[in-house]
């Protein structure tokens, strides 16, 4: 039932909708559904112990496949007027990319499956690179380490500074 398209559905949909947590989620589910997927009855656990057991290179790879076909539907669409100040950067460089990165702790509180897991435990880092202009994401990258500092994500493997 918790497949890979429900999955995507439900993370695009905590992120999007700026859900409180998997168990808002499972109601959600159940009275009205998400993105492409109908209603559907599942438990609040075990929906937490699938988001514990999903592949994040999965979901990496669906983010990646889909990022083009985001891109030219942002180009189709009838866009509102930059602000005078994107105007004039834009006038000055090519694109303008926003850099931010989290350190996650926020999954521990949203779970109850994690509940046991002692308060202030990390549970990684993530960095973003946001394409002003799209809104749309250029690259997401993840480390396990928590106290990674930001700037591992500007190591040789990453190909947007080579």
């Amino acid at each position: 039932m918790l497949t890979l398209p429900l999955m995507v559905a439900a993370v695009l949909t905590l992120l999007w909708r700026d859900v409180a947590g998997v168990t808002e989620l499972t109601r959600m589910l159940a009275r009205e559904g998400f993105l492409w997927c109908n209603r559907m009855k599942v438990s609040q656990q075990a929906l937490s112990q699938r988001f514990l057991t999903f592949p994040a290179s999965l979901f990496e790879g669906v983010f990646k496949e889909i990022l083009p076909q985001l891109k030219s539907q942002w180009l189709l669409r009838n866009n509102r007027p930059l602000p005078e100040s994107v105007q004039f950067t834009l006038s000055k460089f090519e694109k303008i990319w926003i850099t931010d990165s989290s350190t996650l702790e926020g999954l521990f509180r949203k779970l109850k499956s994690l509940s046991d897991v002692p308060k202030g435990q990390l549970a990684g880092k993530m960095g973003i690179v946001i394409d002003l202009i799209t809104r749309l994401p250029v690259e997401i990258w993840f480390r396990e380490n928590p106290r990674a500092s930001d700037t591992s994500f500007e190591e040789n493997e990453n190909p947007l500074l080579n």
